[in-house]
């Protein structure tokens, strides 16, 4: 990897160059009647108390024209929601242990096509269950073939992540994170990983996609193979050279008290603080499916990155050939969403015509369980990054910050 040279002097011009953008960025090369029309959406929402607050941001052209923080981090507190907030990223930190394994691949430490067993030789005996509704009482039948690394990277397994609606699904949510969300509940990654492996499969690898837990056997791969604990693997291959300070699965004090809390509905079905919340500090599992906390500033720079073909900030994290691989669709006809497909840990659109949301071909995005989300659009030059805090079931609040971006943009 080619390491950042900026020293401490370049990295505070670097900081004010983005603030700048950010005071003198605002409704560049935009129409702005669309950015006040969501601006406006989100206020109302805001005053109805179906949501606490948002973060939104956008990029486009390597500048911050957007950047906007409204509503509280806290509704209990009333404390308001500042710029530059810390959330928990939930589903976005699988794009960054994707990219974290495409270093090793690129390193010649792995390979797409190598079977997990290779490095996890505990897998054993895989079975796929046959009627996802009888759970574990399914009749099963085994593996024709090995789960490979692609197929964790592309969600084509056969394993779940337990979000589903089945009995089988809910079995496995319920064994990976208890019913309240304990992510505490298993004593480490391997744990939890082997607990995963000991369900049966919901379908053979390579033959459908399905939304999985498998980042988290990435994450153990990686752990395994470079023989570093996994914040120390990402934060010198990743964090350290993109300046995404705010980034990790632990933060200190100060961070802690940045962090927007979690947010659900009452029986009102207004806001509320979540009973509980993620656990700041302490933490000691450290997941590819989950477990990173960042801020919007820092993603985009992880964005800033995949949109410059690997290269951003004066390292390069990826080759622009890799890249281009993650960009490209690599389950035929499997993903469920029309006119899309999957690359390597990201949805990618394929025909925007058949969207039934806005974007340009190459367009990739990916969010998060508590309402975290975000878009490169190589077409466009934008980054767009939404954050909150809340439990599924919430206020959406991607759909309309893509439908005005866009029309924005066009």
């Amino acid at each position: 990897m080619k390491k950042s040279n900026f020293n401490d002097k370049h990295s505070i011009l670097f900081v004010i160059f983005w603030l700048i953008c950010i005071v003198v960025g605002h409704g560049q090369d935009f129409r702005q009647s669309s950015l006040d029309s969501l601006y406006a959406h989100y206020e109302h929402s805001i005053s109805n108390k179906s949501l606490a607050g948002v973060e939104t941001l956008i990029v486009l052209n390597d500048h911050i024209v957007w950047h906007q923080a409204q509503g509280v981090a806290d509704v209990a507190a009333k404390t308001p929601l500042k710029t530059n907030s810390i959330y928990y990223i939930q589903s976005m930190t699988k794009p960054i242990m994707s990219v974290a394994i495409m270093q090793l691949i690129e390193r010649g430490l792995v390979a797409l096509d190598d079977p997990i067993e290779m490095y996890i030789p505990e897998v054993k005996d895989l079975r796929v269950a046959l009627n996802l509704d009888l759970g574990v009482d399914s009749p099963t039948q085994k593996v024709n073939k090995s789960m490979t690394i692609l197929d964790l990277l592309t969600h084509t397994s056969g394993l779940s992540h337990g979000l589903g609606d089945s009995n089988l699904d809910k079995q496995i949510f319920k064994a990976l994170y208890d019913e309240t969300l304990n992510y505490r509940s298993h004593e480490s990654l391997e744990d939890r990983v082997l607990t995963l492996l000991s369900f049966p499969l919901v379908a053979q690898p390579g033959t459908q996609w399905y939304y999985s837990a498998g980042a988290d056997i990435l994450a153990l791969i990686l752990q395994r193979v470079t023989k570093q604990s996994i914040p120390t693997y990402l934060k010198i291959n990743i964090f350290d050279p993109l300046d995404m300070n705010d980034t990790g699965y632990n933060l200190d004090e100060l961070q802690s008290r940045r962090v927007m809390k979690l947010h659900s509905r009452n029986e009102r079905n207004t806001v509320k603080r979540h009973e509980q919340q993620v656990p700041t500090s302490g933490n000691t599992i450290y997941g590819g499916t989950h477990g990173l906390f960042s801020t919007a500033t820092d993603y985009a720079q992880f964005c800033l990155m995949i949109l410059h073909n690997g290269t951003w900030n004066g390292a390069q994290i990826l080759k622009a050939d890799t890249v281009k691989n993650i960009r490209t669709n690599h389950t035929a006809d499997l993903y469920s969403e029309e006119g899309a497909g999957f690359g390597l840990g990201f949805s990618v659109i394929l025909i925007p015509e058949k969207m039934n949301r806005p974007g340009g071909t190459g367009q990739l995005q990916w969010g998060g369980y508590f309402s975290t989300h975000f878009f490169i659009d190589p077409e466009k030059k934008a980054i767009g990054i939404t954050m909150t805090q809340q439990m599924p079931g919430g206020e959406d609040i991607n759909t309309p910050f893509q439908n005005e971006v866009y029309r924005a943009l066009n």
